[in-house]
Formats: C-alpha cells, structure tokens, sequence
C-alpha cells in the first residue's frame, strides 16, 4: 500500500511541476519584456526606449515566435517610433532580431 501511495504521490508532484504554456495577454506581456532586456543589453547608453506593442506566431519547426515590436526610441534630441522584428526562442531565453 506505501509504495502505491509513494508512486501516486510522484505523480501528483510531477504533474504540478509541469511548466505553465502562457497564452494571451500573459504571453505579450512576457515577449514584451524579453525584448526590453535584449534592447537594454545591446542598445548605446543615452537611449531611452518604451515597447508599445507586439505582434507575434508561433513557429514550431523552430520552436520560437516571430515577433514583430513597435518601438518608441529617444536618443539626444531625436525620438522615433519603428518596427523591430525579432525570433524569441520558446523558452525566452534566446533573442534573434532580424530586422
């Protein structure tokens, strides 16, 4: 009856650790703020930058999304709005612009 228990109660413990698949404004928000990491990571120090939107799908064969970012960017005296497109690894961890 213990070893039962034991394997009943590895399964309930493995199906809570099963990571969560964000959906919806849950996944924009995170592709969001994958891409505010990256622009601070590789951008010129002065730049300020706000990420307003993100467009994005989903590419399995690539496990990644394609994402495309609106942009507002200050620097000096100059402020511009502009497209940013990126592939963002499934996992977040990864960041590819290509655009």
């Amino acid at each position: 009856m213990k070893f039962l228990l034991t394997i009943l109660l590895f399964f309930v413990i493995a199906a809570g650790c099963k990571q969560k698949l964000l959906s919806g404004p849950a996944l924009e928000n995170k592709l969001k703020e994958t891409m505010t990491n990256y622009l601070h990571k590789t951008l010129k120090p002065g730049v300020q930058f706000t990420v307003k939107d993100v467009n994005y799908f989903p590419e399995p064969t690539e496990k990644a999304f394609v994402c495309q970012f609106h942009v507002h960017m200050q620097y000096e005296n100059k402020d511009t709005t502009g497209l940013m497109i990126a592939t963002i690894s499934n996992d977040f961890n990864k960041v590819q612009r290509t655009q």
